[in-house]
């Protein structure tokens, strides 16, 4: 763990897991059409297009894994970037949406632990820049 600490550490191994979620983001749609992924508040409607989206939007955040992981400097802007992508994407989905909505108890809560995720990362990456290597 060193240099990276617990708070990293944990992290990067839950975005690891996100990331292979969103590789077989095709077959959860097959199975389940509500496991779609969401991409600027749009859940995406096919397999085809989980399929074509869903190793893309894996790919980036396995680097963004990769990156914590190892410390790297490149890891901050990309934090940053999904520090605001995260929150945009959550409130757009929740303000597009069709179904039923989720109890406001939920959308809190939920908004809490992906804030948690995403912004907390990016501004303990930005506290700790010292500790990232090149």
């Amino acid at each position: 763990m060193g240099q990276r600490g617990w708070f990293l550490t944990v992290f990067a191994v839950l975005i690891a897991v996100l990331a292979l979620s969103n590789f077989t983001k095709a077959l959860q749609f097959a199975n389940d059409p509500t496991k779609g992924l969401v991409i600027f508040g749009v859940r995406l409607a096919s397999v085809g297009s989980n399929a074509a989206f869903g190793p893309l939007f894996g790919l980036v955040l396995a680097a963004y894994a990769y990156g914590l992981w190892t410390m790297k400097r490149w890891v901050l802007p990309l934090s940053v970037a999904y520090a605001f992508y995260v929150p945009f994407n959550l409130v757009l989905f929740w303000f597009l949406y069709v179904g039923p909505r989720p109890p406001v108890r939920f959308i809190v809560g939920y908004l809490m632990i992906s804030l948690t995720g995403s912004v907390g990362t990016a501004i303990y990456l930005s506290y700790h820049r010292e500790r990232l290597r090149s």
